[in-house]
């Protein structure tokens, strides 16, 4: 291993740190056998396989897989001067495609909110607003091509938090046209499974009890993973050799398909990848908006003046 060039003083500190999260996190609590035994006690473990090819088009009897996700990237800068550009697509395994975008800009907001708390806030709008044309997108796949499962990228439970009205349209549309929705999460980020198994320790989360103690294939339902009127069933997925598990959610009026949902996940997603469905990919590296692409939008469409005036910084200025 390469040794960085750090002072001594630096080098304290980090060994003082890890000595303290040891502490936090005792190597005979977080190990894998004992975590898996506590968990066990709230929920329960089971095996999923993975589908052939013909055994996949045979359940889904024909109609295509859509995949839906989205990406949001701001021109650098401060607030109010950044501009924001939202994509969002929806991508089925027939061929079929579509595309919705926006646009949003502190400049253009009637009223200046309070300094305090910005930040937070803004980034809270382009979350919304992010979801809500992810929400649009699989809104129209499932009216324009009523596909078997629509495979959406990140927790269903958040989209029906963002924006609850848009969600229940999509849910109850989903359900009548006996459209599959599923929701897969990379990174678990509840903390309800901790906090009944370590009611003493509020610092610990989800991610933290789950980590290394699943095989690939296994599945862990318990009830305390399911928020309670949601109208969502909620299960945690090893789909790969990471010791970390994806967070997999459905409707509740859904569930009777909840294990074929699973194993559809499972036999999406690479033994070697990061957790998420190939599709899902495939669809991510489409709609991902890329700095460069933010910066030729904005040199191709906004003008010069305005341009260099409200979304050009001046460290863009630096010499290297």
């Amino acid at each position: 291993m390469m040794l960085l060039p750090v002072s001594e003083k630096l080098r304290q500190k980090l060994e003082e740190t890890n000595r303290d999260l040891r502490k936090v996190y005792p190597e005979e609590v977080f190990n894998r056998s004992a975590m898996k035994e506590r968990l066990a006690t709230i929920g329960q473990f089971s095996q999923v396989s993975k589908w052939s090819g013909p055994e996949m088009k045979a359940w889904l009897r024909g109609r295509s897989l859509v995949g839906v996700d989205g990406s949001v990237n701001s021109t650098p800068g401060t607030h109010p001067h950044t501009l924001s550009v939202f994509q969002a697509l929806a991508k089925g395994t027939g061929g079929e495609e579509y595309w919705a975008a926006d646009l949003y800009t502190p400049l253009l907001e009637k009223e200046e909110k309070p300094e305090e708390g910005q930040l937070a806030r803004e980034a809270q709008h382009r979350g919304r607003l992010l979801a809500g044309l992810e929400i649009g997108t699989a809104l129209e796949a499932v009216r324009r091509w009523s596909p078997g499962v629509i495979l959406m990228d990140g927790s269903l439970y958040h989209f029906r938090i963002d924006h609850g009205k848009a969600w229940e349209e999509l849910a109850n549309e989903a359900e009548k046209a006996g459209v599959l929705l599923v929701g897969v999460s990379e990174e678990i980020g509840t903390q309800a499974l901790a906090r009944t198994l370590f009611p003493g320790q509020g610092n610990y989360s989800d991610r933290e009890v789950l980590f290394g103690v699943m095989q690939p294939g296994e599945v862990y339902i318990s009830p305390e993973l399911e928020p309670p009127g949601s109208g969502l069933w909620k299960a945690v997925l090893a789909p790969t050799r990471n010791p970390q598990p994806v967070g997999v959610d459905g409707l509740l009026s859904q569930s009777a398909a909840r294990e074929e949902l699973l194993r559809l996940v499972y036999s999406l997603t690479p033994v070697q990848g990061r957790g998420i469905p190939l599709w899902l990919d495939i669809v991510d590296q489409e709609v991902r908006v890329t700095d460069s692409l933010v910066e030729a939008m904005v040199e191709q469409h906004i003008d010069p003046d305005l341009r260099h005036r409200l979304l050009v910084p001046k460290r863009s200025d630096r010499v290297l």
